[in-house]
């Protein structure tokens, strides 16, 4: 009987051992799952003036696209850093939802003759990120506003003659000293040496010579008129883009103007 109750567990194990060697039927109806991993990136910059830039971003993928535009030959930014925007030196971060398309962004208000690095990542509708970035490098244009303006002022003039001056036109030569300055001839652009206004009173034109840097003209300096009444000048100058220059001053005796140029 022993024997019997041995040999009956002893197939029982064999049977078990059997059974859990035995590979278990294929699942059916079951679908792998897809994922979306980041693509190449395609960077391209057109439109490039003296303070700006266009650029665009092209990338057959879906998700997001994250940049970041720093000063060129600043430290390089991670993936995770153009995700977050957090890069040193930092002029401009952005993200566009791509969708196939060409995406674009436009960079202003930058320096005349200054290097860009652009640096890009894919950010994809799974949540996974490009494991490195793109980057690209463009330099703006410089400046060359040498030469003759046409020049348009409107204002308000000084308890002197009180009323407002409109469209009022007059003629700048401004001159390139070659050490990076630029001479005005006149910073009131014919306002001051008119004889209806500070001209009755014999005042010259107002020259003054500018450091430029950045596309931005911007000082502080004495009229015809200090030394007997304090007056000065306070001079802010913008050159655009399309290479026209936009200024207001305020003179000390409370003249208040704004002025186009446009190079004749």
């Amino acid at each position: 009987m022993k024997n019997t109750i041995y040999k009956f567990s002893f197939l029982l194990c064999i049977l078990a051992v059997v059974s859990s060697c035995t590979s278990p039927e294929a699942e059916t109806n079951y679908t792998p799952a897809e994922y979306e991993f980041p693509t190449g990136i395609s960077l391209a910059t057109s439109n490039v003036t003296n303070s700006s830039f266009d650029f665009t971003y092209n990338n057959s993928g879906g998700g997001e696209g994250y940049y970041v535009v720093v000063e060129g030959g600043s430290e390089a930014p991670s993936n995770e850093n153009v995700l977050d925007g957090s890069a040193a030196e930092l002029i401009q971060s952005g993200i566009f939802d791509l969708t196939g398309s060409a995406a674009g962004d436009i960079v202003e208000g930058l320096c005349s003759e200054s290097t860009y690095d652009i640096y890009a990542v894919h950010f994809t509708s799974d949540s996974f990120l490009s494991p490195n970035t793109v980057t690209i490098s463009i330099s703006t244009t410089g400046n060359s506003i040498a030469g003759i303006y046409d020049t348009v002022t409107n204002g308000v003039l000084s308890g002197n003659f009180g009323g407002s001056v409109v469209d009022y036109i007059g003629v700048v030569t401004i001159t390139d000293n070659g050490d990076g300055t630029f001479t005005f001839d006149d910073t009131t652009a014919g306002i001051y040496p008119d004889l209806n206004y500070y001209g009755a009173f014999g005042s010259p034109a107002v020259p003054f010579t500018f450091d430029i840097p950045c596309n931005e003209i911007s000082d502080a300096f004495v009229s015809p008129f200090f030394n007997c009444c304090g007056d000065f000048i306070v001079f802010d100058g913008v050159i655009n883009a399309d290479g026209t220059i936009s200024v207001h001053w305020e003179s000390a005796f409370g003249e208040v103007m704004d002025v186009v140029y446009t190079k004749q």
